[in-house]
């Protein structure tokens, strides 16, 4: 069945006119080429679409019907042909981006400003979840692109990958924490205190853990991830987990500069993790403009991360 929109609009012209040869030349085709647009399109519906009266051209009940929902479709056509440009045109596309805790804070929002502040009509649809959740996400399209954990992933051919952070996370405490009394502090005497962090450890790192719950946390069976006793979504305010408590909170130096700086807050010497995270996406999902600039501007606000990293663990050790 073919019901394209040339011969929708025959049909419309017809309708509105009343009259085959005032349709046609105001269509700009013979009268004739209009009448076999038309018998092709009742041919292909099946049904009789206009009936000739004595001075003009009227539809059928049938003909009523195709009008209404002809005009649905060319209706959505064109709003789907607006949402394309929309999509297509970069000052006012969309991107939906599900983040990583640490990708988050690190360069996702400050990304995020940077994008706005050049394209103010672009929407940004951005969520904070636990890696695995992320992955989630992008496996099954709900998102543009994933901002996250993949190093167990790297041989899924399904994905594209990119690594864009790898970042030391070390262990900070409040400066009268009891565990600096120590002359020499280890991973053990670190897991015997609870632990705050931006979501679960892959199991890459979940080796280094206990297979018995601890203070620190607990090895989950069921992937092998290590999941700290106290899980942060938004790692802001970590001082307020610190302080007069015997929390450690796993972070980077450029996390806290703030908060050590101001004392409130000192790292644990000696113990390191490394955050290692990326754009993952799905092979077959392409990106919109919108969704390469904001990239874009998440690489470069990792790459001054990192620079600010090196010389704060110059100076902290």
């Amino acid at each position: 069945m073919v019901i394209t929109e040339t011969r929708l609009l025959h049909l419309f012209s017809v309708v509105r006119h009343g009259h085959f040869g005032l349709a046609a030349a105001s269509l700009g085709i013979s009268q004739p080429a209009l009448s076999k647009s038309i018998q092709g399109l009742e041919a292909a519906l099946g049904v009789k679409l206009l009936d000739r009266q004595t001075d003009r051209v009227v539809p059928t009940t049938f003909g009523e019907t195709v009008m209404r929902y002809g005009t649905k479709m060319l209706n959505s056509q064109k709003e789907m042909l607006i949402d394309l440009r929309s999509l297509s045109n970069l000052d006012d596309g969309q991107v939906n981006v599900r983040f990583g805790p640490y990708p988050s804070v690190i360069s996702g929002y400050p990304a995020a400003g940077r994008l706005l502040a050049k394209h103010p009509k672009i929407k940004l649809f951005l969520q904070v979840r636990d890696w695995r959740e992320v992955l989630d996400a992008v496996i099954e399209g709900r998102v543009d692109f994933g901002v996250a954990e993949q190093n167990e992933l790297e041989t899924d051919t399904r994905f594209e990958f990119e690594v864009v952070g790898n970042h030391a996370g070390r262990l900070f405490c409040d400066p009268e924490h009891p565990i600096l009394r120590q002359p020499r502090i280890t991973l053990a005497d670190a897991l015997q205190y609870p632990w705050a962090s931006g979501g679960r450890f892959p199991a890459r790192l979940g080796g280094r853990f206990p297979r018995t719950p601890c203070p620190a946390g607990h090895i989950d069976p069921l992937n092998g991830d290590f999941v700290p006793s106290v899980q942060i979504d938004l790692l802001t305010n970590l001082s307020g987990f610190t302080s007069g408590k015997n929390v450690l909170v796993l972070a980077s130096l450029g996390l806290v500069e703030q908060e050590l700086a101001a004392g409130t807050m000192v790292p644990l010497p000696g113990l390191a993790m490394h955050a290692r995270y990326g754009f993952l996406r799905l092979r077959t999902h392409s990106l919109s403009p919108a969704a390469l600039a904001f990239i874009a501007e998440i690489r470069e606000v990792e790459a001054e991360f990192v620079q600010r990293e090196e010389r704060l663990a110059a100076f902290y050790g």
